[in-house]
């Protein structure tokens, strides 16, 4: 099982992405993303989105990394 973590950081918050794959020789076994917003005062973390659709992690980076701060507060409330 492969497991990839990716950290984005924000002024007031933390995203992480963590992504769980499990491959065998025929293809995807088993994928699972999950998106936690972190505050950096307080420590909190909450779930905001999960996903069993492979890429579906690899694709939210992207797009934090393109649309920036906007895509992060959509995320936080």
């Amino acid at each position: 099982m492969e497991t990839t973590t990716t950290t984005i950081r924000g002024l007031t918050i933390d995203v992480l992405v963590t992504e769980t794959m499990h491959r065998d020789l025929h293809g995807v076994l088993f994928y699972l993303a999950v998106v936690v917003v972190r505050e950096r005062k307080t420590g909190i973390e909450r779930v905001a989105r999960r996903s069993r659709l492979p890429g579906a992690g690899a694709a939210l980076v992207r797009d934090v990394q393109r649309m920036g701060v906007r895509l992060l507060d959509k995320l936080a409330t």
